[in-house]
């Protein structure tokens, strides 16, 4: 995964962020809970799958 900083086990740090569980999934990608290490605020990310979009855009040309 580009811009991920270190994987530990099934543990992803993408910048200041710890991935955690997958709350959704989607046909262009998926939504994961992450946690801000220094503050442990909590958000969604959403992971795009970089070549499902790349197809939908040849698709659109």
């Amino acid at each position: 995964m580009e811009g991920a900083t270190g994987r530990a086990g099934s543990e992803v740090f993408l910048s200041n962020y710890k991935l955690g569980k997958t709350l959704g999934i989607g046909s262009f990608g998926k939504v994961k809970i992450a946690e801000h290490v220094l503050t442990g605020h909590k958000v969604a990310i959403k992971i795009l799958n970089r070549r499902k979009i790349k197809n939908m855009e040849m698709e659109e040309k």
